[in-house]
């Protein structure tokens, strides 16, 4: 009888857990990066291509996924072809529910090369807990 019992037990707290599961979102879907890609000051597209010293915007869509306010940090992170890191910058605050919106940071190549922009938006810098699948842009300077 006691095994029955646990045994109708484990069965609702499977189902239970199942349904609970399947409504809930998924840490890296509390976010979308998008169309990320190089800016003029003016906003206008630029191709990977880019001048040594010529002033960029790296930006990206983000937007929230979520029917709540959700605190940001929105990261740009650019590395040469050694990979070492060049640029770090982020900028942080709220999103309304289902807020989208393109936040950019800038940067100016000071050598030829080429370059990758990584962007991240993790929750905030302390708990740094993604909130959406990072992307990259590649920059080639000239």
């Amino acid at each position: 009888m006691i095994k029955k019992i646990f045994l109708i037990l484990a069965v609702f707290f499977a189902i239970g857990f199942t349904f609970n599961s399947a409504s809930a979102i998924s840490p890296l879907e509390r976010a979308v990066i998008n169309d990320e890609r190089l800016v003029n000051l003016s906003g206008a597209t630029l191709g990977e291509h880019i001048i040594v010293n010529q002033q960029v915007q790296i930006t990206a869509k983000i937007t929230n996924t979520q029917e709540k306010i959700q605190d940001f940090v929105f990261i740009v992170q650019i590395k040469d072809e050694n990979g070492f890191v060049v640029k770090l910058g982020w900028i942080s605050g709220s999103m309304t529910k289902f807020q989208s919106f393109s936040p950019s940071l800038s940067w100016t190549p000071k050598k030829s090369g080429i370059y990758d922009a990584e962007i991240y938006v993790w929750d905030n810098l302390v708990r740094q807990e993604a909130l959406a699948n990072s992307v990259k842009v590649q920059i080639i300077t000239s």
